[in-house]
């Protein structure tokens, strides 16, 4: 009985494998880099909806035309 319970213990040990440095490096590295990605899609989804509101508050504004030239639906 006791001879069991002590191959028992050692064939659970022995699935019991704790990873190696590298691998729980890899780990962690493959999750920082996940992390970063979805951060910097979010920044950039930001950004561009920045820019898009930026440009349609700019879009609303009269253009910019040079001295003595008028829109040419409007009149002089």
């Amino acid at each position: 009985m006791i001879r069991t319970a002590a191959v028992l213990a050692l064939i659970l040990l022995a699935g019991c494998t704790q990873q190696s440095f590298d691998e729980r490096y890899k780990s962690a590295q493959q999750k920082l880099e996940a992390k970063t990605a979805a951060i910097d899609r979010e920044l950039a989804a930001a950004e561009s909806d920045a820019a898009q509101a930026g440009a349609l508050s700019a879009g609303t504004a009269l253009p910019d035309l040079p001295p003595g030239q008028a829109e040419p639906d409007r009149p002089h």
